[in-house]
């Protein structure tokens, strides 16, 4: 009897001790950020979303962008560009080793992991406009889900049973074309049940909770108060405006924190020109930076200065699980990170 009290007390003593840490830790960031970038070549990096730490994560220069995490961190989807177009590719994290899950004359882009890991949503235009489609992990079973519109930036919901996106419609993309209408969507993950979340200016990327109920976006005018990150309920209402960029800056690609606690942006401020003068994108956009903000908005928006220079589509890396067992005879327990 004596035993067993004892192991129970020094359980709730370690248990303790370490929801203490991480209560105490709570003002100071953890977690590691993933995206695109020119900073060396054309490939993926990862930062601690402190700022420190910059690393690469590939580096064969073949012009990869939007990284997305399987659940256990063991593989990521990106697109990668070759002689042949745009694919979308899984590498192993350990091995190095990447494997096509696409291939198709059109663009495939965009890949996002459903939470559930079961499922691989992406962009293509290989059937005209662009879409979202799905794919199991292992390259089989491919579904259309959108058939209207121009459509993009999947998000899953933490569930899986959700996919929230923006959609470009009834407009002309041309120089001195009409202007479409831009709005917010969410299907159900087989493409069914489609909804209006609302209508804006300029939607481009979101992002959804990890507990569910809410959904990032970014949109605005540049020439207005600049493109900002908005946070809606998942179901369209309560809106509030996260970032205050101003104009002729963009805060775009927002992506949620898996504790819930920071969302990460690509932000840059772009030069302002004179009538009818014109610079080459890579110009204009070559200040690009990853920020971090709170998602209370009461701090400042953090920019991770080793990230500057044509740096986007920031993706948190998930969390992993550990087994946790307090005898060596009990099953173990899935623990994730304390919660304060």
């Amino acid at each position: 009897m004596k035993h067993t009290f004892l192991y129970i007390m020094l359980g709730v003593t370690l248990l303790v001790s370490n929801v203490l840490l991480v209560s105490n830790s709570q003002a100071d960031r953890t977690g590691t950020i993933s995206f695109a970038s020119y900073i060396r070549s054309p490939d993926l990096f990862l930062i601690d979303s402190t700022g420190k730490n910059l690393r690469e994560l590939t580096t064969d220069d073949r012009n990869k962008r939007s990284p997305t995490w399987s659940p256990d961190r063991r593989f990521f989807a990106y697109q990668s560009k070759d002689d042949k177009g745009l694919e979308i590719y899984v590498m192993d994290v350990e091995s190095k080793t990447s494997r096509q899950l696409t291939n198709h004359p059109g663009r495939d882009l965009s890949p996002v992991w459903s939470p559930n890991g079961k499922w691989i949503a992406f962009v293509s235009d290989r059937a005209g406009d662009l879409d979202i489609y799905r794919i199991d992990v292992d390259g089989s079973n491919l579904k259309r889900l959108t058939k209207r519109g121009d459509n993009q930036n999947p998000a899953w919901s933490p569930n899986s049973q959700w996919i929230v996106y923006d959609s470009y419609q009834g407009g002309d993309h041309r120089p001195g074309g009409v202007p479409g209408r831009h709005f917010l969507y969410v299907m159900n993950a087989n493409g069914a049940r489609s909804k209006q979340l609302l209508e804006d200016l300029n939607i481009s990327g979101c992002t959804w909770s990890p507990d569910g109920k809410h959904i990032a976006f970014a949109s605005g005018n540049i020439g207005g108060d600049g493109v900002n990150i908005h946070i809606i309920d998942a179901n369209g209402n309560n809106r509030r405006t996260l970032t205050r960029v101003g104009p002729n800056a963009t805060a775009r690609d927002p992506a949620w924190s898996p504790d819930g606690e920071w969302i990460a942006y690509f932000f840059v401020r772009l030069p302002v020109l004179n009538p009818g003068q014109a610079i080459p994108i890579n110009q204009a956009f070559q200040n690009n930076v990853i920020s971090v903000i709170n998602t209370d908005g009461k701090d400042a928006e953090q920019p991770l200065e080793a990230t500057r220079r044509l740096s986007t589509g920031p993706v948190w890396v998930p969390e992993v699980f550990f087994p946790v067992s307090p005898q060596p005879q009990s099953l173990p327990t899935q623990w994730g990170h304390l919660k304060k």
